[in-house]
């Protein structure tokens, strides 16, 4: 890098920054989502003429696997730094138990994604007429999809209970 560009990137704020990768994300996810679907999308499937064969499927596959990746990732390197750099005197902060909160939801997600997948239907799905059998798969969507109506109901319960006054008459 040049040395004005060097100057550049550190007088940038961790907001400016983000905005800049917010704004590189959706450009690249317009770019290649328009490109699927401006770019051979009506070609027919061999097998079958009534389906689309689109010539960028896999680029859009590649592009959204890059992209979960990348998620994981930082999420589990700010993960990795906050329990790091964490201290005893962030425990609590203006009264409020904040370690514990952060346990209390880490737990409740854990609990939650393991008994929506022991729980989760394994009933085949068809798709495109043709039964979907995949067990896991099947277990997997349906955890992630009432692990998520759970953790919103939870969400609600939590804004509801804050709101209420109530927790303050506790006292």
């Amino acid at each position: 890098m040049t040395e004005q560009t060097e100057k550049t990137r550190k007088k940038l704020s961790a907001e400016q920054i983000s905005t800049r990768v917010l704004y590189a994300a959706v450009t690249l996810t317009v770019a290649v989502f328009g490109a699927f679907f401006f770019i051979g999308y009506d070609i027919p499937y061999e097998e079958n003429p009534e389906f689309n064969a689109p010539m960028l499927t896999d680029a859009v596959l590649v592009f959204i696997y890059i992209l979960v990746f990348a998620a994981v990732a930082l999420a589990a390197v700010a993960v990795f730094l906050s329990v790091r750099m964490r201290d005893k005197s962030q425990d609590e902060a203006n009264n409020i138990p904040a370690a514990k909160i952060a346990w209390g939801t880490a737990a409740l997600l854990a609990v939650t994604l393991v008994m929506t997948f022991i729980s989760g239907s394994s009933e085949p799905v068809p798709v495109n007429g043709t039964p979907y059998t995949d067990t896991l798969w099947l277990k997997a969507t349906d955890m992630f999809i009432n692990t998520s109506i759970v953790l919103l109901a939870v969400a609600l319960g939590g804004v509801a209970f804050g709101l209420s006054g109530y927790n303050r008459k506790l006292k």
